[in-house]
């Protein structure tokens, strides 16, 4: 489903399963701040909401403007992060694969929307994904302490990223990614 001359790029499976596994465990966290009793914590931290359109229970859809034009959307089932208005990849939260993706506007997009869609060249933007992540993990630490983190992990059965470490985690994984980069466009022959 790729474009013809077009390479995907590679991240080894180590670097997948780890990413796989943070972000798997992150979608949960961020479930768990959008039920907090007090409030929700996405809507707080300056995401808009927006919901299906057709009136059904599908994921709500939390989009944040990271910077002019580029935004990094949410949903229960991964994230997207690009132009707000054009392209950018996906991430499902089960595959740490970034995909090529458009998204057109403040529009709901729907988990259909993102099957079948070809992998992307680069890891710059989930670099700089990754780096929003670790962002609003400093924030939920520093405005809520370790104590709540911890508190929305306690239903989480699976192995957990120690929530002290989170945005220390999501840093060194996108230092690899870049690191990943560097090196395939060393292979690349001139």
């Amino acid at each position: 489903m790729g474009e013809p001359g077009r390479v995907a790029v590679y991240i080894p499976a180590r670097l997948r399963r780890q990413g796989s596994l943070h972000l798997n465990q992150q979608c949960w966290v961020w479930g768990q701040d959008v039920r907090r009793a007090e409030g929700n914590l996405l809507l707080e931290s300056g995401f808009v909401r927006r919901r299906a359109e057709d009136g059904s229970l599908a994921s709500s859809q939390y989009t944040l403007e990271v910077r002019a034009g580029m935004c990094l959307r949410l949903w229960g089932y991964g994230l997207y992060f690009g132009e707000i208005q054009g392209s950018g990849i996906y991430l499902n939260r089960f595959e740490f694969l970034p995909r090529v993706a458009i998204c057109d506007g403040e529009r709901w997009h729907g988990v259909g929307e993102f099957t079948e869609l070809a992998l992307a060249a680069d890891t710059v933007l989930l670099g700089e994904a990754i780096r929003a992540i670790a962002n609003y993990e400093r924030w939920v630490l520093s405005t809520f302490g370790v104590a709540y983190r911890r508190a929305c992990l306690a239903g989480w059965s699976k192995r957990q990223l120690d929530p002290v470490a989170s945005p220390v985690e999501w840093e060194t994984l996108a230092h690899r990614l870049e690191s990943l980069r560097c090196k395939q466009a060393a292979d690349v022959p001139s």
